[in-house]
């Protein structure tokens, strides 16, 4: 990575989201660590990239409405005057038996891996677009390749939504040099994923990945360190799948 950039990572506090600020740091690097709730999480971090070179600010946001997604693109351009590139890695799974999802649910699930996301883009976008161009990395999932499980339909229709807006969205600011695109994370056995299913539904869940194994953050995350980067430059409107296999 070169050394004048500027990254806002969403979701910084996550697993994946974590990984990518790892990977993504360097000295020079400036970097917007944003967190809803898990403060010490998102200061633990910061305290680490500092310590290899990287500037951060941690930015809190909940992300609950529109007004809130712009701010946090205004306070991260305000803290470091331009934006190089947005990973958008933030969000819960929500889990809910499709018998009981309500309009409630759906609207929750589809503000928070859609709209959110894509109104972080647009917002970045309209900074990028007065710049030399930029990156936009959606995180996606495989659960729109297979409708979710029982307990994640409504996470794999919201993150359906999202890819259709990333192609979408692609085409219509490639001319200004920014490139759009998404990581499709297969299994990651995280924190989350331990919240939603038994031990017996992990393990049954991997002996279905046809490496036989879940992947790691730093995997998932690689990709999305790829997207962001200079390489990368020729790349727009694709989704990368880091699913072994699946």
């Amino acid at each position: 990575m070169r050394s004048d950039r500027a990254y806002l990572i969403v979701g910084a506090s996550g697993t994946i989201g974590s990984a990518v600020a790892a990977q993504v740091t360097a000295p020079g690097v400036n970097l917007g660590l944003h967190y809803s709730t898990n403060r010490a999480t998102a200061s633990n971090l910061k305290t680490q990239l500092e310590q290899a070179g990287s500037a951060c600010e941690c930015l809190q946001s909940d992300l609950a409405d529109e007004t809130a997604c712009r701010d946090l693109v205004e306070r991260f351009h305000a803290r470091f005057g331009s934006i190089s590139g947005v990973a958008l890695c933030g969000g819960n799974v929500h889990w809910k038996p499709w018998q009981e999802l309500d309009r409630d649910a759906w609207q929750r699930v589809l503000f928070e891996h859609c709209v959110a996301p894509f109104t972080i883009a647009s917002a970045a976008i309209r900074r990028m677009s007065a710049d030399a161009g930029g990156r936009i990395v959606f995180l996606s999932s495989i659960a729109p390749k297979y409708g979710g499980s029982a307990k994640t339909v409504h996470y794999a229709a919201a993150k359906a939504a999202l890819e259709v807006a990333m192609h979408g969205l692609s085409r219509e600011v490639a001319h200004s040099g920014i490139c759009v695109n998404g990581v499709r994370a297969g299994f990651v056995d995280s924190p989350q994923q331990r919240r939603g299913r038994t031990s017996e539904e992990i393990a049954e869940r991997i002996r279905k990945i046809p490496v036989g194994r879940a992947g790691t953050a730093d995997e998932v995350a690689s990709a999305v360190v790829y997207l962001l980067s200079e390489r990368a430059g020729f790349v727009s409107g694709e989704l990368i799948t880091v699913a072994g296999g699946d």
